[in-house]
């Protein structure tokens, strides 16, 4: 019924929207002339045609924004909005190109696959879109050869973007950021390709350590914005289209970011010191002094510490000059103040307690992933959806639909509803916050062992980003590069240039290969600091494997099968309420029970309907079969059900014994560890996860 009730409303809305949209189209058109609505409406029809050509989405309707307010697309009602007044002020060919470029994101990026929580990371959506910007310029120029010389056009004219966000980034931070000088230098590469210009001559002006990041990574940018669909692939699959922006992604996420994360992490460090001086001004606030604390200054020359007041007595004349009124003081410039001083600082910071520390971290993170964010706004391609913002219209929708049948709840039942009583307001109570405490228990969790899930996530990646395709084939008679090596064996053969089959094209991207279960024992023989040292590992684990984009199922048992993260979904916030309750699992009525046999059969079922080609199966368990009445039998016999699943599928198996007085695993599962250290948990798991799945074999 509440599917019909949709359906007729998405058939009857758009006459009611399309009123309201005209309204709004004429309001806006009521700040200009009559001649100049006149020429706005004769290019935004123009506009509209090309975005319909390129984007090949004949649903979308092109309007009018708020003059000043740039363009982009309205995700929710699937609009995209142009500035009347750049349809004014700018030339027709920087026009549609800009058009055309939207519409070439709406084409071919796609961001369905690239979890939340790697999306949200600080720098990962600039650089994303640093790389995808000239990607999706490239599949435009090649589709749509007459636009190569509007690009360029639109480029030159663009080229003033980067020195607006250094001088915002000046104004916020009192700093460039590493990473967004990383981010535009590719950009720059990328445009130095389109000229027939060589890649590698690096701006002069860049830092050494941007530099470095840049010259490590700039083959494996070029090799992702390399990796669009030709204009035949794209109309005929989006399967396959959605394949290449996966793999341009994952070549980002693999080989460019573990880099390029190195200069976040130098810029989180500015950052925090940027912090610490605002947070410095704020206690010298009304006293008549900087609030420098004692240890600092001593340890500062009499050069440094006017060097350092001058810095913030600079900050707070450009903040009664231009920001009076904000509230928040403007940022130090930190470029101003020498290596030597800002080392200084960062040492004191360094001897802070742990808390403050933490705080800091979290006010420069914080600080960061605004501006950021801010400047993506106005660079991505605005056609280009991310995961934040499909996470953002999932969590509304919800929202939206629970408010909406709460109302009719309210509106239907109000007045019948008898009212609570003090027993059933407590229970109610109970429940929220027994909800509320799983994710909190989770998120605990999560950061006792956050350190370990980095250096993890780090060293699976070098192992995983073995199971992308090969970049390229050669043996074409053209194609995007040449093979050298190749060409000299020919011309040795006296093959000519235009009999040569010395060129490479991109490899059709392949489906990933991994898929992973995690089976967790949640008997009763698990309680205590068993379970908890358990869980630490299987968060470990399950943050991993969703940030390397690891196609992982999480499962608990006793007499049941508890379904924590199922295949194909992503590690979100309902998930991990999920996996907070695992801990309370194991004091049940059913953790009595321990129905291995039937649970792993279970878990290698599921795991069977997965495409991947290696597939692996944990067992995590610390006792010996408890069976249940109900999944009794010799079908659901342990060691029966390991060998037929060793004997008749692809999968591997490993058992892995949680705590001493667990070599019976070995009896059961041909391939294990026994005797995992409680207190070890989370670390030994980590090490036999990275051993078995590059060297299963010889495991």
């Amino acid at each position: 019924m509440e599917q019909k009730a949709d359906h007729i409303m998405e058939r009857e809305t758009p006459t009611t929207l399309h009123a309201l949209r005209k309204d709004s189209q004429t309001e806006i058109l009521g700040h200009f002339s009559p001649d100049e609505q006149q020429d706005i409406q004769h290019k935004q029809q123009i506009l509209s045609s090309l975005a319909y050509f390129i984007g090949k989405d004949f649903q979308i309707p092109v309007e009018l924004n708020k003059p000043g307010a740039g363009w982009h697309w309205d995700f929710g009602k699937n609009i995209i909005r142009i500035d009347p007044q750049d349809l004014l002020k700018k030339d027709m060919d920087y026009l549609r190109f800009v058009i055309s470029h939207e519409g070439g994101h709406r084409r071919v990026s796609r961001t369905e696959d690239i979890p939340t929580e790697t999306w949200r990371q600080p720098g990962f959506s600039f650089m994303m879109n640093a790389i995808e910007d000239p990607r999706t310029n490239n599949f435009v120029a090649e589709a749509y050869p007459r636009f190569r010389d509007q690009m360029d056009i639109a480029y030159q004219e663009d080229l003033d973007f980067e020195g607006k966000a250094k001088e915002k980034a000046h104004d916020e931070l009192g700093y460039t950021p590493r990473f967004m000088q990383a981010g535009f230098e590719y950009i720059r590469q990328w445009y130095r390709e389109t000229q027939g210009e060589e890649l590698g001559a690096l701006s002069e002006d860049l830092p050494e350590e941007v530099k470095t990041v840049v010259k490590k990574t700039l083959e494996s940018a070029r090799d992702s914005w390399l990796r669009y669909p030709s204009k035949q692939e794209a109309d005929d699959s989006e399967e396959l289209t959605r394949k290449y922006a996966n793999v341009s992604y994952e070549i980002n996420r693999d080989e460019v970011w573990p880099e390029f994360q190195k200069l976040v992490e130098e810029d989180m460090q500015d950052q925090e010191m940027q912090e610490f001086m605002k947070d410095m001004q704020d206690d010298g606030e009304g006293e008549g002094q900087q609030g420098l604390p004692q240890e600092l200054s001593d340890s500062l020359t009499e050069d440094e510490q006017k060097e350092l007041e001058e810095a913030i007595e600079n900050a707070q004349q450009g903040n009664q000059a231009g920001q009076e009124g904000t509230g928040q003081p403007r940022a130090i410039d930190l470029d101003s103040l020498s290596e030597g001083l800002k080392q200084k600082i960062k040492d004191y910071i360094d001897s802070l307690p742990e808390d403050v520390k933490r705080e800091l971290a979290e006010k420069a993170q914080q600080a960061l992933q605004d501006f950021e964010r801010e400047v993506n706004e106005e660079f991505e391609g605005k056609l280009s959806d991310n995961p934040e913002k499909l996470a953002q219209r999932g969590e509304t929708t919800e929202s939206q639909k629970r408010e909406s049948r709460q109302d009719s709840e309210d509106e239907s039942e109000a007045e019948n509803r008898p009212e609570q009583t003090a027993d059933q307001k407590r229970f109610k109570d109970l429940i929220e916050k027994a909800l509320l405490g799983d994710e909190n228990t989770y998120e605990e969790y999560r950061r006792d062992v956050l350190p370990l899930i980095d250096t993890l996530e780090s060293d699976l990646r070098e192992i995983f980003v073995a199971r992308r395709s090969q970049k390229w084939q050669t043996g074409y008679k053209s194609g995007k590069r040449i093979d050298i090596k190749r060409r000299m064996q020919e011309k040795a053969l006296g093959i000519s240039a235009v009999e040569s089959r010395a060129w490479q094209k991109r490899e059709i991207p392949q489906e990933k290969d991994y898929a992973i279960s995690l089976l967790v024992d949640l008997s009763g023989s698990m309680q205590g600091q068993k379970i908890r040292e358990t869980f630490k590992a299987a968060v470990v684990l399950a943050e991993v494997l969703n940030r390397l984009s690891i196609n992982t199922e999480i499962l608990g048992f006793n007499d049941r099968l508890y379904e924590y993260q199922p295949f194909g979904h992503d590690m979100g916030r309902e998930v991990r309420e999920h996996m907070g309750g695992m801990l309370q699992e194991v004091n049940s009525e059913a953790a009595r029970y321990n129905d291995d046999g039937w649970a792993v059969q279970q878990a290698s079922e599921r795991l069977a309907r997965q495409k991947a080609t290696e597939k692996f199966l944990f067992v995590l368990s610390d006792g010996l079969p408890e069976e249940s009445s109900v999944h009794s039998g010799s079908q659901y016999e342990l060691g029966r059900t390991v060998n037929q699943i060793m004997e008749s599928t692809d999968q591997k198996l490993i058992g892995l014994g949680i705590g001493p007085g667990t070599d019976h695993v070995g009896r059961y599962y041909p391939n294990s560890v026994a005797n995992i250290g409680v207190r070890e948990m989370s670390d030994k798991l980590a090490d036999i996860i990275r051993e078995v799945v590059a060297n299963y074999d010889t495991f």
